[in-house]
């Protein structure tokens, strides 16, 4: 970019220079001289060296030509440009999207969700504009330098006069710039913040209709709509100041100093002129830099935004072991493990346990008792502060947990619904060949959904909506068991997975579900009893301790806690 921006600059004071031949056969001259060219006069030299007498048909043809080769370099360095401010915005959002595939569920649970939306949206979009307004600032200053180096050579005084009084100028207008960064980190933060209001808003816009508070949370919107907008308002009067401003103050340097020029310094007003006409070009572009830097300011809080979540997803990258696992064989044990979010908020303390081969294990307590950050260590999803989960045999530490985890399933309470088809809902966008078909097809069985699909009009093909809103609570869920069912997985997790149906659709999913016992491994984490009745052993866990373990019988009469829970739910 740097180098065609040379030559585009060089090849129009090419073309600027031929106004001054021009300038002087239409005074009456027959043929050009190189007077008032000053070190330019080489030109006019090389002419008559080569024996052609710079009249005006030759001195208007040479200004043609220069200036249509400077478009077709102009047009090249478009291109260019266009290619390169897409492959950075594309490199770094596929650098993004890399690095929070590799983002810890430990560090995600406690961060910003609007900054993460607001990083890969809008964001993005501003660090384009900052790219797009940085490298045209850069082109900006090589044309000023080189239009800057054509006046020296036709009268280094009004040139450095010009200069001296550019730099006058740019103290002017640095407190402007200062301004505007400010402002632009401080649409960043209310960006971020606006961004997270807006994933609640529509999160929560059930529970916000049935209970009036819409008007209520849309008022505190606003309120991040204005902000945002005064921000940008700000911005806006900052640019239009100096952008009102840059020329009258230029053009009255440059008056000042033709005044000097002709007044004290007995300067030639030929070579004036002609060093007015690049000096014309080097100020239009160095009011197109100042202008380009300012927009670069106004979306440079994109950049330091952009910098610092990426080092947020560098630090909290997980590592993951060399050794891989084609399927699960033996037991998960956890040794003496502890987990805290906080090291001292211990939400799992001493905790030692075995999950063995197609085992059907349950896991039960209040909330808050560690149930849930129990299974999410098994599945990898968080790693202990001390002690060590062991998969067959293996530490996590060791082992290639996206190996291991391609071999689990998950369903939880909200099941996760895409807005696409059946189909690509159960195989996650699987090719539809004939093999995939077949599996397709055992997974429907399986999860005891198929006739329900087979009952729709589109069939697999059916659009499930913004998170499946056409299905009920048991299809959304018979859904999600197919895809795990899909995966061909060796441990199956049921996180509350049933607990928001109703009895009759509850019954019919664990009948489904026990219909798997034996041919996977299934963890599961209850409050309704009735659904582990037929579980191999049932852990009864209470503030990060397991306090109770064995069968639903041996536990009822073993443990005087569970048994109240059995008797509370009427079991």
């Amino acid at each position: 970019m740097l180098l065609l921006s040379i030559l585009i600059g060089f090849l129009d004071g090419l073309g600027l220079t031929m106004f001054l031949p021009l300038l002087q056969m239409a005074d009456g001259g027959a043929a050009a001289s190189g007077e008032g060219l000053g070190n330019l006069s080489f030109i006019v030299d090389g002419f008559n060296a080569m024996g052609i007498d710079l009249n005006i048909k030759v001195a208007l043809l040479m200004l043609f030509i220069f200036f249509s080769l400077k478009g077709i370099i102009v047009f090249i360095a478009s291109v260019y440009k266009v290619k390169i401010n897409q492959f950075f915005v594309s490199t770094l959002r596929i650098n993004l999207t890399k690095l929070f595939a590799r983002y810890s569920f430990r560090a995600f649970v406690t961060s910003d969700i609007g900054r993460i939306q607001n990083s890969f949206t809008a964001e993005i979009a501003r660090i384009s504009s900052a790219y797009s307004n940085y490298s045209e600032c850069i082109q900006q200053i090589v044309m000023v330098l080189v239009y800057l180096g054509f006046v020296f050579m036709v009268d280094w005084k009004f040139a450095l006069l010009v200069c001296l009084g550019g730099l006058v100028s740019n103290f002017f207008f640095r407190n402007l710039f200062k301004k505007t960064k400010l402002q632009s980190t401080e649409l960043t933060k209310n960006n971020s913040n606006f961004h997270g209001l807006i994933i609640q808003y529509i999160t929560n816009f059930k529970y916000l209709k049935a209970t009036g508070f819409l008007n209520t949370y849309a008022k505190k919107l606003i309120g991040g709509i204005k902000q945002i907008e005064s921000n940008n308002t700000q911005i806006g009067i900052l640019n239009a100041q100096i952008t009102a401003l840059r020329e009258p103050f230029m053009i009255g340097i440059v008056c000042l100093v033709i005044l000097l020029q002709v007044t004290y310094l007995d300067g030639n007003l030929g070579s004036i002129m002609i060093s007015l006409l690049f000096f014309y070009r080097a100020l239009t572009a160095l009011m197109a830099f100042q202008s380009k830097y300012n927009n670069f300011l106004a979306a440079s809080g994109a950049l330091d935004n952009i910098a610092d979540f990426e080092d947020e997803l560098n630090k909290n990258a997980e590592t993951t072991g060399s050794i891989t696992i084609d399927y699960f064989k033996h037991s998960v044990k956890l040794i003496n493990t502890d987990f805290g979010y906080d090291e001292a908020d211990g939400v799992l303390k001493k905790v030692d346990l075995t999950v063995n081969k197609n085992q059907t294990i349950a896991f039960v307590g209040e909330s808050g008792s560690g149930k849930t950050t129990l299974v999410n260590l098994i599945s990898g999803l968080l790693k202990p502060n001390n002690g060590d989960v062991l998969i067959d045999g293996i530490s996590q530490k060791d082992l290639n947990m996206n190996a291991y985890q391609s071999r689990k399933g998950y369903i939880s309470q909200d099941p996760v619904m895409f807005n696409d088809t059946i189909f690509n809902n159960v195989t996650f966008w699987a090719e539809p060949t004939p093999e995939n078909k077949l599996k397709f097809s055992e997974a429907i069985n399986k999860a005891a959904i198929a006739e329900f699909i087979s009952s729709l009009k589109k069939k697999e093909d059916t659009l499930l909506g913004n998170n499946g809103i056409n299905l009920s609570g048991g299809q959304k869920q018979r859904i999600s068991i197919a895809r795990e069912l899909y995966k061909d997985i060796d441990i199956l997790i049921l996180d509350e997975a049933t607990s928001a149906l109703d009895s009759e659709t509850e019954r019919e999913i664990q009948e489904n579900i026990d219909e798997l016992k034996g041919k996977y491994t299934i963890l599961i984490i209850a409050h309704r009893l009735a659904t582990i009745k037929n579980a191999d052993t049932i852990y009864l866990m209470d503030k990060g301790k397991i306090v109770g373990q064995g069968s639903f019988s041996e536990l009822s009469l073993t443990s005087e806690r569970f048994r109240r829970m059995v008797e509370l739910q009427e079991i």
